[in-house]
């Protein structure tokens, strides 16, 4: 179950808790008074810093997390000083900073972009470096005198033979060839490398989309388990009041009372702790999944805040539309990827043509042991110094194979063009479905505001009922049943609006419509 299902459980399990169906929690509320944390709270529920991240960059001293020794002011003889480490509390954009650093699928993203940048320079210097090559021989030879008029030398002197006198002897050459016009193969080559480069590139935002995703969506998480747990909190501590003063009418004999109310509000009140166990799950495994998102596996933890409302003002639809086909990196990998098919049916086309190159040579032999030959009409291989500078021609005919090559090539271009439509028209549902979300969890946290601040006027006037005397502690059951039950189910549909916002945010390509936990959003 992920985190998003399971911060679900936990509203339904209240729900059920408090003897409510789950229908009742099908619609949202203007921001309710945060719940009151009482001695749960940390004294340190500031963050530590909320000064914003702006990149994923930014220095590890800045991210690191801060330590405190707090020592007794008096240590009696004997006793030991404890040393508490403190935590250091992340903002949301502090967490999505770190994500874009350490998260292990942005790396071999980037390893995987760093790759094709060293394809793009062998695609550049590679067709420049091919033709360039040299060679080395060392060796020792035997006496050999004499001209091709004249042969002083036997051939079989050149035998090796251990009665001889050997002399080492020396050869080197290089060959250069440097292509001059290819009919556009080189700039094929080259279109394909930073198309592909291109298309890593949006690979890898794509990656840090959906990572920003899963970190908002575990610290939404976080943050509505322990606002559940806080309302657990306020709730248990209304109904031991009730229980307690139930008590006192029953040690008393007071005949408005009987056993029957004390066991149905013990009856909520355990249901109620029951139920707080999905709330603790559920912190844990948000904790769990921050901690592995960012990197941070230590003295990690997150502002002791309650979920808000995101200020954020929700445009057209159109505009989102528009912004996807421009900002989705999905839009932009596919156009990319077209780019680089197209690339590949020049490099094919222009095969059919021959590459005109400019040839070089030279080479340099030294033999002591060998007469040295002077005519120009034979090669002297063991004396001599040359060079030379031709143009050449290269031309392969292979002419019904590299039409196969050119068909299959115009067949992927084909396909690279039907899968940017598919991509241009996925994203318009996935857009459009987003919003509906949006608007949809809009409504329904704004109803289920207005649903708690009416359940809380109720509870209140109960109480303050009570406290007259009008009225006695069993009518506290049924207001606070229903004031807690709005309440889980607003804090849910705060964390539904987040998490909309959020895949808006997404699938527009627009991250700034993301929520931040602050005012003004992200």
């Amino acid at each position: 179950m992920n985190r998003l299902g399971l911060a679900r459980r936990l509203a339904a399990s209240f729900a059920l808790g408090l003897g409510l169906s789950s229908s009742f929690f099908s619609a949202p509320a203007a921001a309710a008074d945060p719940p009151p944390k009482g001695d749960a709270k940390p004294a340190d529920s500031k963050p530590a810093d909320s000064k914003p991240v702006a990149a994923a960059g930014a220095t590890a001293a800045a991210l690191a997390p801060t330590t405190e020794a707090k020592l007794p002011e008096a240590a009696k003889p004997g006793e030991g000083i404890v040393v508490r480490r403190s935590v250091r509390r992340y903002t949301l954009k502090e967490c999505l900073a770190l994500a874009d650093r350490n998260h292990p699928n942005l790396w071999a993203a980037r390893a995987r972009l760093a790759s094709v940048h060293a394809q793009l320079d062998e695609a550049k210097w590679s067709p420049y470096f091919q033709g360039l090559g040299a060679n080395a021989t060392i060796g020792v030879i035997p006496p050999l005198g004499g001209t091709p008029y004249y042969g002083a030398t036997p051939s079989v002197q050149l035998n090796p033979s251990f009665n001889q006198s050997f002399l080492p002897f020396f050869q080197f050459s290089i060959n250069a060839g440097l292509p001059l016009y290819t009919f556009g193969k080189i700039t094929g080559y080259i279109h394909a490398a930073e198309a592909q480069v291109r298309m890593n590139e949006w690979d890898l935002e794509k990656y840090r989309q959906l990572v920003r995703v899963d970190v908002r969506r575990a610290f939404f998480t976080l943050l509505f388990a322990r606002d559940a747990l806080y309302i657990a909190d306020e709730a248990l501590k209304g109904i031991d009041k009730g229980l307690a003063k139930i008590n006192d009418h029953l040690a008393k004999a007071d005949g408005g009372y009987d056993e029957i109310d004390r066991l149905r509000l013990q009856f909520y009140r355990d249901e109620l702790v029951a139920r707080t166990g999905d709330a603790h799950r559920g912190e844990d495994a948000a904790l769990a999944a921050l901690r592995f998102l960012t990197g941070v596996q230590s003295s990690f933890d997150v502002p002791d805040e309650p979920l808000t409302r995101p200020e954020i003002p929700v445009r057209p639809v159109v505009r989102y539309l528009a912004a996807a086909r421009v900002l989705r990196p999905e839009v932009s990998y596919a156009r990319a990827g077209v780019a680089a098919r197209r690339a590949q049916v020049d490099i094919a086309e222009a095969r059919f043509f021959p590459d005109i190159f400019i040839g070089a040579n030279a080479s340099y032999s030294v033999a002591p042991n060998a007469t040295q030959q002077t005519t120009a009409w034979l090669l002297d291989p063991f004396n001599r110094f040359g060079w030379g500078a031709a143009l050449g021609v290269r031309w392969n005919l292979d002419v019904l194979p590299n039409q196969a090559r050119l068909a299959q090539a115009e067949s992927q271009l084909e396909e690279a063009r039907a899968y940017e439509r598919l991509a241009l028209g996925g994203i318009g549902v996935e857009v459009e479905t987003a919003y509906a979300g949006v608007n949809e969890a809009k409504i329904r946290e704004e109803a289920w505001a207005r649903n708690e601040h009416l359940a809380k006027g109720w509870l209140t006037s109960v109480r303050d009922a009570i406290d007259l005397g009008t009225k006695d502690e069993r009518y506290l059951i049924e207001p606070t049943r229903f004031y807690i039950g709005a309440r889980v189910a607003h804090v849910q549909s705060l964390m539904d609006y987040n998490m909309a916002l959020s895949e808006l945010a997404r699938v527009s390509g627009l991250d700034a419509v993301a929520p931040d936990t602050g005012p003004g959003g992200g």
